[in-house]
């Protein structure tokens, strides 16, 4: 009797194992599609009337509009001074570690004029960093653009410089035709201007802790500049210059420019 149950037992837990495995297989498999899902959303939200390929029948032109989260924006900057990377004597206090800019789109209205072209004026928020490499502190309501000399007994590890701007770009995007995938290539340009929100710079060192400054330190009031994109599907890359300066009523600031670029996400 005990071959018997001894056999009945391993094989009743050798279907137990199998059973247990392909649960934990199907439950991957499930997490994984949820995940992608969720993925795809983040990068992709509209609320309002979109511009989707799903209807039996297509008429154009047709409008689209609404609530968006679309078009993420990460990357890296570089300062331009008079069509240099390197930044004057004159300029020197901007000398950076690294610069990054991160935008994106938060509403959006455009016209769609056939399946492969379409136009659209959008609004969103966007970011530029500047790391700073020297220990200076930008002066608060001073015109033109003043930089002091910040203790040289305390070790600052953090000096950011970030600009925040409302973005308002009008794009002009071509599209392919679907292919095999029912994917597309994309193409878009366009112009862009921005509005001064504000100027911040944060400090952080041993013996003060966390500080932050707030200002416009004379940066532009408007931005305005071209960009391009090219992606396929959601993804893609981007460059943007724009071509006013970066400060307004500094005359040793003149000539100094922001260049950017970096991934798209949500094109």
């Amino acid at each position: 009797m005990r071959p018997r149950i001894t056999l009945v037992f391993a094989a009743v837990l050798c279907l137990g194992l199998q059973f247990s495995q392909a649960q934990i297989k199907i439950s991957k498999e499930a997490k994984t599609d949820s995940t992608e899902r969720k993925v795809r959303a983040e990068i992709d939200i509209n609320v309002g009337k979109d511009d989707k390929d799903d209807e039996k029948k297509i008429t154009y032109p047709r409008t689209f509009g609404g609530i968006t989260f679309s078009r993420v924006d990460w990357g890296f900057s570089r300062l331009v001074d008079n069509g240099s990377f390197t930044l004057s004597e004159g300029n020197k206090n901007l000398d950076y570690k690294k610069a990054s800019n991160f935008g994106f789109d938060v509403a959006q209205f455009g016209v769609r004029f056939s399946d492969v072209f379409k136009v659209y004026a959008s609004a969103g928020f966007e970011w530029n960093y500047l790391r700073l490499e020297n220990d200076i502190l930008l002066l608060k309501d001073v015109t033109p653009l003043e930089f002091a000399d910040l203790d040289p007994n305390s070790k600052y590890k953090k000096n950011v410089f970030t600009s925040t701007y409302l973005r308002l770009p009008l794009s002009f995007e071509l599209r392919s035709h679907k292919l095999n995938n029912g994917k597309r290539l994309k193409f878009a340009f366009g112009a862009m201007t921005g509005v001064l929100l504000k100027g911040t710079q944060r400090l952080k060192s041993e013996e003060f802790g966390k500080q932050k400054y707030k200002d416009t330190y004379n940066l532009a009031t408007f931005q305005y500049g071209g960009f391009a994109r090219i992606g396929y599907d959601n993804f893609g890359l981007f460059t943007k210059y724009y071509i006013n300066d970066m400060f307004e009523k500094s005359p040793a600031q003149e000539g100094v420019r922001n260049l950017t670029f970096g991934l798209t996400l949500g094109f």
